[in-house]
């Protein structure tokens, strides 16, 4: 029995020359891969050592150039307000240990022809005591620096008030107070005299608040200006009684608005020649007593008149020339016409009793006072006809944001700077005010680092 042939499995195929590798490692396809991630793996490494080198360059150089820090103490500035307290306590110690009288820890730099000092009620006599104060060493570290910074100007800081100005948070220790007490500030939009009345309180309760020791003054304007004192005084008992009782006459019954003052300005800033709403008078008041703080309160822009140009006056001038030349013939006639014109009496009968007006108060208009009965006369008259009429005159001009803030430069030139001292801080209350006041307010306060703020109504 002849056996079956036994079947071979088909050898394998013979890779070509060169792909045994490729037919090794999978093939191309997988061969790209391994390349994509040895290509992904080696930039990886190297950005990291780059980094690693950039980062640890820097730290050395840091470290190698590193300065020491170092605190220094600052030069004192003019603010002494963070020794307040301090410097409080150690006077009022070294008082109560002291045989003297115990008087306010207030020095100043100022002149004493500069300011008004309170009446100080002493009996003239020597003090004597057999008290005898015991002292302990202390250390004298840091007084030197302490108490030779915290004086001058602001003293030891007792004078420094924080106010409350209509909800405006301010501070100062020479404070002035300037009012607006013209007729529109009791028109009957603005509450009349009972609205008045409570503007004027919340003003004494700002002078109220006043810390002892704070100089103040209070300002009043309309077509003029008043001030409660020509130097400012300390804040008492007594000086705040004062300034209620300065306030309480203006807007009344029968002294509405303010026609005359007893303030005249110095040389110093520009000219005006008259106007309404005199803030220009008010704020040269307070900067020749050197307030730093100046609280304004007002319903209405300042009207305030300069004087026409020089150029504009003396064009004037030569064209009034020119037409009295041209029309001296009809001037002459119409003066001898004057002249020679017969005289003729007029009646004017007589005039009963007339009580005073009751109409509202309106800025711009006088209250009518009523009049007196009047017996009638006689009054004589000639009738000429008019003669020719003159080229008027250059209009004057009204200052703008831009002239107050001149004007105030030039105060500050004249009575700051000569001092040391800074500009003051100027904040402002527009009461009710229109558009245009409160524009020129706010703008006035922003120029001089204070706050603007409109009250519309209070109550």
């Amino acid at each position: 029995m002849n056996p079956e042939p036994v079947k071979m499995a088909p050898a394998p195929p013979t890779p070509a020359p060169g792909g045994f590798r490729r037919w090794l490692r999978g093939g191309d396809l997988a061969t790209r891969r391994q390349r994509l991630l040895r290509g992904v793996l080696l930039g990886s490494l190297g950005l990291h050592v780059l980094a690693m080198l950039i980062f640890g360059g820097i730290r050395l150089v840091q470290y190698f150039t590193q300065e020491e820090t170092v605190f220094e103490v600052s030069p004192p500035s003019r603010t002494y307000e963070p020794r307040k307290v301090e410097l409080k306590v150690k006077v009022q110690r070294n008082q109560r240990s002291s045989s003297r009288p115990a008087v306010i820890p207030r020095m100043v730099s100022s002149r004493p022809s500069q300011i008004a000092l309170p009446e100080i009620k002493v009996d003239p006599k020597l003090v004597t005591t057999t008290f005898q104060p015991k002292f302990k060493p202390v250390s004298g570290r840091g007084l030197g620096a302490g108490l030779g910074t915290g004086y001058g100007t602001a003293g030891f800081g007792e004078g420094v008030s924080t106010i409350n100005f209509f909800d405006i948070q301010t501070r100062g220790e020479r404070i002035a107070v300037l009012v607006d007490v013209s007729v529109s500030m009791v028109e009957e939009e603005r509450g009349g005299p009972a609205g008045f009345n409570r503007v004027r309180e919340r003003l004494n309760q700002v002078v109220k608040a006043l810390k002892d020791g704070t100089l103040f003054s209070v300002i009043v304007f309309a077509d003029a200006c008043s001030v409660m004192s020509p130097k400012m005084v300390y804040a008492s008992n007594d000086t705040r009684n004062q300034a209620r009782q300065f306030l309480a006459g203006f807007n009344v019954a029968g002294n509405y608005g303010l026609d005359s003052g007893n303030y005249t300005p110095g040389p110093a800033g520009l000219r005006a020649t008259g106007g309404t709403t005199r803030l220009d008078l008010a704020i040269t008041a307070a900067m020749e007593q050197l307030a730093d703080t100046i609280l304004i309160i007002s319903d209405g822009l300042p009207e305030v008149v300069k004087p026409p140009d020089p150029a504009a006056l003396e064009a004037h001038r030569r064209q009034l020339e020119q037409w009295r030349t041209t029309h001296a013939a009809a001037i002459r006639a119409h003066e001898e016409a004057y002249a020679n014109a017969p005289e003729t009496r007029v009646w004017v009968p007589p005039q009963a009793a007339r009580p005073p007006g009751k109409a509202p108060l309106k800025e711009g208009v006088r209250a009518d006072p009523g009049a007196p009965a009047r017996a009638g006369y006689w009054r004589t008259v000639r009738n000429v006809p008019a003669g020719p009429q003159p080229p008027a005159a250059p209009q004057a001009g009204r200052w703008s944001l831009a002239d107050f803030i001149q004007h105030m430069t030039l105060l500050y030139e004249a009575n700051y700077k000569p001092k040391s001292l800074k500009e003051p801080q100027v904040n402002c209350i527009g009461y009710q005010i229109n558009r245009e006041g409160g524009q020129f307010l706010n703008g006035l306060a922003k120029r001089y680092r204070g706050q603007y703020r409109l009250v519309r109504k209070l109550r």
